[in-house]
């Protein structure tokens, strides 16, 4: 059943159905038609008002089919509500949405309490009518937003009454808004100088397992390096040339927590990752996200495994726009200390958010493994890349 009904009587609907039983008693008594009538008629309507408030609604149904848009701040959108009555007509009803406040209406009444929207629609529909209710927002702030209650409130034609349905059914509706994004400056200093599989133009390294194609000898070149069918065919010495290739990916480790609670510093964490994430995709350089939101499954906390594209990147910023005030953290450690364990790492590690003492011992070995380590940092309104430092103290506590 998709609706939970709660029916709401007048009680002068009852005093009203008692007189109506009276006269009908009185007029036998003193043989008057017209105070029969009378009392028919109120019995009737009291009747009717009561299958009316009892049985509306029964015939209602709302499409819940499962959407997910995606916008980024500033852009448009709607909510789209489609129902189907098969049951007796709604008239003048009132149909009242709640949902969260990443979007707001665009125009008409609307009211926010405790981050939630409430609007209020008039609502009419016939019997075997289908209707598409449409409610136009706009994309305000990052976040996740659903429709978290839906009521329609119907009134009976003479007043006496009202019946409320509440759709009892999670509602498949959600609406996600991506962070905007900040400058994070010294983003190119991440280079890689080891050999790896991803082309570079500034690799030390080659990939000599195919030429991508041919230039003029020079003297400095490898004679063993000649292509000389293609210098036969221009009668000119031709150098074979490879791809440079280098090391590529980095692992973003954010620490969304300040002690007990979630740090204050949510929508910087969120808009730096953004820029980052793109910094990574337009450079085709894979990158994977480790943020210690906790998470059903074999990892406990939010994981994004390394991997580049488009489908990767919304993949990530849909990560970025769920997390909240109100999402359920894990201990920094214990997120460093299972990604130590089970997780494979990647030639840098990027780390944002406050850095735990007892993070250190896990970066230092990363450290030694030849892992290139950034912490980003706040500079006025913007964000930095800064070479991490690490300061361990040896076992006297020196």
């Amino acid at each position: 059943m998709q609706w939970k009904k709660i029916v709401i009587e007048d009680r002068f609907l009852s005093i009203l159905a008692f007189l109506g039983i009276l006269l009908l008693i009185a007029s036998f008594y003193i043989n008057s038609w017209l105070m029969f009538g009378v009392g028919l008629m109120i019995l009737f309507i009291a009747g009717g008002n009561s299958y009316y408030l009892k049985h509306i609604g029964e015939g209602l149904f709302f499409d819940n089919e499962r959407k997910r848009n995606r916008f980024f701040i500033g852009d448009k959108g709607e909510w789209c509500l489609q129902f189907h009555n098969q049951g007796l007509p709604i008239m003048k009803g009132n149909l009242s949405i709640y949902f969260d406040s990443a979007v707001v209406p665009v125009s008409g009444e609307y009211h926010i309490h405790s981050s939630r929207v409430d609007v209020s629609l008039p609502f009419s529909v016939g019997q075997r009518e289908r209707i598409k209710i449409n409610v136009p927002f706009s994309a305000e702030k990052r976040g996740l937003s659903k429709i978290r209650k839906m009521e329609l409130h119907i009134p009976h034609f003479f007043g006496f009454g009202d019946t409320i349905l509440e759709f009892s059914d999670v509602i498949n509706n959600e609406a996600l808004v991506y962070p905007q994004t900040i400058s994070v400056h010294n983003l190119d200093k991440h280079k890689s100088v080891k050999p790896g599989q991803n082309p570079s133009f500034f690799s030390l390294f080659e990939d000599n397992m195919g030429p991508i194609g041919t230039r003029d000898y020079l003297p400095t070149d490898s004679f063993n390096r000649i292509n000389w069918k293609a210098s036969a065919r221009k009668m000119v010495l031709q150098t074979k040339e490879y791809e440079r290739i280098n090391e590529a990916g980095a692992v973003l480790f954010i620490n969304i927590s300040d002690g007990y609670s979630v740090t204050g510093k949510l929508e910087f964490l969120m808009s730096s990752t953004a820029e980052m994430a793109y910094f990574f995709n337009r450079r085709n350089i894979p990158f994977s996200l480790c943020m210690n939101i906790r998470s059903a499954g074999f990892t406990p906390f939010t994981y994004l495994p390394l991997g580049s594209g488009k489908d990767h990147l919304q993949k990530l910023l849909d990560l970025l726009a769920i997390a909240d005030f109100h999402s359920p953290t894990i201990p920094h450690e214990q997120m460093l200390f299972f990604y130590k364990r089970h997780l494979p790492i990647a030639p840098t590690m990027i780390h944002a958010g406050i850095r735990t003492r007892g993070a250190d011992s896990y970066i230092q070995e990363w450290t030694n493994a030849g892992v290139q380590l950034f912490e980003l940092k706040t500079h006025n309104e913007h964000a930095l890349l800064e070479p991490m430092k690490i300061i361990l103290k040896d076992v006297a506590g020196k």
